[in-house]
């Protein structure tokens, strides 16, 4: 009688409360739970559910990558040491090391909705799932690039196609040019699917901008990718790219003071991220004093809030949650600072350099056999 009972309780779950209870769990039981019937196999894999499980409150994840002076001073040739310290859920009280140096090692950018995009070299990138602990070894994307040009530097970022409901990677390559010993007029684009296991060339466009700058801090939201890009007088803009259309735009950044040098460009970053799910911007003055966060809505920019001044200096690292931002302190220590009660914790991590990460479990396949 208890096992009829329980079968039927189950078969009178609406719909959406089986969506809803089931994307509160982590992706593990998820995984398990796929076997259970077709209609929850075919719903852990629905893109809609992905997102709705990926965009819960309360999955968050702190992932920070540190570099430090090894201590042993007889090891000359080991002298610097990186690690990456998680963070296991978003109270950010229980500090875990992970080495994760042999699957990160090189370039690693993201994450882009739970997965790391690695970059072996310009246009050799794999993607890893941290959460599936799934890798795939994308195709080499091989341009076809103009006469005495070469890539200089590369810039990707990921995201989906609200429209195809499929996975891209763009690919922005910037050139050089030998001959004339500057960079090329137009940078290259590339375009790869998920689904097709392929990459396509898209037109160029003019080469205005320096992709080099806070590439870290790329966002994905709601069908769009996002970078802070540097113009050639060092004053900086955002560069929109659409996942569906797959056309570039510049936007123009809040109304904040221009920068006019190179030094000043990187004295004062601007910070991408997401709050109360917009765009958003952290700006810090060329003192790193004092903050700003501006939000896009509707088209044009607000400054929420204002945070400082402080009698320390600090440089943005990241967006946490609400009200809650990730610094660096003069003396290389990373805190958090949060806004609401104007507190300021030490996280316990000090270092030389720092990138943070946002990392959320995911359930996005990079599987190709999944696709």
């Amino acid at each position: 009688m208890v096992r009829e009972i329980r079968a039927t309780s189950l078969g009178d779950l609406s719909d959406d409360m089986t969506t809803e209870t089931l994307s509160r769990l982590p992706v593990k039981s998820l995984i398990r739970f796929k076997c259970v019937c077709k209609s929850w196999c075919d719903l852990v894999k629905d893109p809609n559910f992905i997102y709705r499980h990926l965009n819960r409150d309360d999955n968050m994840r702190l992932m920070i990558y540190c570099t430090y002076k090894n201590p042993d001073d007889r090891d000359p040739f080991d002298d610097l040491i990186t690690y990456f310290s998680v963070f296991p859920d978003r109270t950010l009280t229980d500090l875990h090391l992970q080495d994760l140096e042999p699957i990160m090692k090189g370039i690693h950018i993201g994450p882009y909705d739970g997965i790391f995009c690695l970059l072996k070299s310009h246009t050799l990138i794999n993607l890893w799932n941290v959460s599936l602990n799934e890798y795939r070894v994308v195709p080499e994307c091989g341009p076809c690039l103009p006469c005495h040009t070469k890539t200089h530097y590369a810039n990707v970022a990921l995201g989906l196609d609200p429209v195809t409901n499929d996975f891209k990677l763009v690919l922005i390559l910037t050139l050089w040019n030998d001959q004339r010993d500057s960079f090329h007029d137009f940078s290259h684009v590339a375009v790869y699917n998920f689904s097709t296991n392929s990459w396509r060339d898209l037109e160029g466009f003019e080469m205005r901008f320096d992709y080099m700058v806070d590439r870290i801090y790329n966002v994905y939201l709601n069908g769009f990718c996002y970078w802070v890009v540097c113009r050639p007088d060092y004053s900086k803009a955002i560069l929109s790219f659409s996942m569906s259309d797959e056309v570039f735009q510049e936007m123009e950044g809040p109304s904040v003071p221009q920068t006019t040098t190179y030094y000043q460009s990187v004295k004062t970053p601007w910070t991408l991220g997401t709050y109360d799910d917009h765009l958003s911007l952290l700006y810090s003055d060329k003192f790193a004093h004092s903050f700003e966060l501006w939000i896009l809505r509707g088209g044009s920019w607000t400054k929420h809030l204002t945070f400082g001044p402080f009698i320390e200096t600090y440089q943005p690292l990241g967006f946490w949650r609400k009200g809650e931002f990730l610094l660096e302190s003069s003396d290389k220590r990373v805190v958090l600072y949060d806004s609401r009660y104007q507190e300021i914790r030490d996280l316990g991590i000090t270092g030389l350099w720092f990138s943070v990460h946002i990392f959320k479990e995911s359930l996005i396949t990079v599987k190709e056999y999944d696709m």
